[in-house]
Formats: structure tokens, C-alpha cells, sequence
């Protein structure tokens, strides 16, 4: 399923910070979450209150 509007920058980094994510985590810890939670992922957490 594709995202017809993806989140803005400022919308995908706020989710990621509620899982975890920071800018001073190691590189791989980073990306680790930002593959994760990619815009499709975001959208349902959210429908389901994450």
C-alpha cells in the first residue's frame, strides 16, 4: 500500500522520537527505527493510539 501523502519531516521524526528514536543514537540504532517506522507503519500506529 502506498502512502498518497507522505508525513512531513517534523510528523515522522515527532512518531520516531516517541519510539526511541534521538539524534544521538549510533547510527545504526537511527536507522534501525527509521526503517521500522516507515510512513505507512506511522499512519496505523497512530489510527491505533501509539
Amino acid at each position: 500500500m502506498s502512502t498518497p501523502h507522505p508525513l512531513s519531516d517534523e510528523h515522522r521524526e515527532a512518531f520516531w522520537r516517541r519510539a526511541g528514536w534521538d539524534p544521538f543514537l549510533p547510527d545504526i540504532e537511527r536507522e534501525r527505527i527509521e526503517r521500522r517506522w516507515d510512513d505507512e507503519s506511522i499512519e496505523l500506529a497512530e489510527v491505533f493510539g501509539f
